[in-house]
């Protein structure tokens, strides 16, 4: 089993406990009651510094039944991302979308917080054209070097995850989660151009390169975060 961490999760860390710190007071500190029906959006900035750059943002209802439903969609290109790309392997024809449907349940809920787990689905396809590059083949043991290919990954799974959702007033929130389950990854290069094999393996040092290796695989899958909520429905 294979583990998957995203490059900027300290970021996160980093991120996500200092907004804790800043708003959990003012949260915990107003005067209580029950949370009403409502549907808003939502946008996770920290999509926009991943290692697969995209723009991400959803929908969200929750019941005062203490149920919720979200769907997410993320959307990547170099129009989209262009300054984040830059630098990074990936190249003019970089693709990214994904969309992650969720259901929760509301442990704690009322008009300035509310806790919650949560099983989401996820499925996000990628797409690249990469040049002067390296790439481990399925079933072989060694590196190939090419002067092009077409590079393509797809990833499913599941996620079981908590939260806590902090309504800073009537229309703001900001939502803090964390979780964990499981993916099959499936990554393939085509249309190689001059592929090379040569007679040692690839070496990866620190960081996990998944992208370098050709095949299908089952990951222990982790997701972080904090989303942006604007209500724009009360009821």
């Amino acid at each position: 089993v294979s583990i998957y961490y995203n490059q900027p999760i300290m970021k996160q860390l980093i991120l996500i406990t200092f907004l804790s710190l800043l708003f959990i007071q003012k949260g915990f500190s107003q005067e209580s009651s029950e949370l009403r029906n409502n549907i808003g959006i939502k946008v996770m900035p920290l999509s926009m510094i991943d290692y697969t750059p995209r723009l991400r943002f959803g929908l969200e209802y929750i019941s005062n039944k203490k149920l919720g439903y979200s769907i997410d969609f993320g959307i990547g290109n170099k129009f989209l991302n262009q300054w984040r790309l830059d630098g990074m392997i990936w190249g003019q024809d970089y693709s990214f979308y994904e969309i992650r449907p969720e259901i929760k349940y509301l442990f704690v809920n009322n008009k300035n917080y509310y806790f919650y787990s949560a099983l989401e689905l996820f499925y996000l396809n990628m797409k690249d054209i990469l040049e002067s590059g390296h790439y481990k083949k399925e079933n072989s043991n060694v590196e190939t070097t090419y002067e092009s290919a077409r590079f393509n990954k797809q990833k499913y799974g599941v996620h079981l995850k908590g939260g806590i959702n902090l309504i800073i007033s009537e229309r703001l929130n900001f939502d803090f989660y964390g979780g964990f389950g499981f993916a099959k990854r499936t990554i393939s290069y085509t249309d190689v151009l001059n592929p090379v094999d040569g007679t040692e393996s690839i070496f990866v040092e620190w960081a996990p390169k998944n992208y370098l290796f050709e095949g299908e695989s089952i990951i222990f899958h982790m997701t972080l975060g904090v989303k942006i909520g604007y209500t724009f429905w009360i009821k």
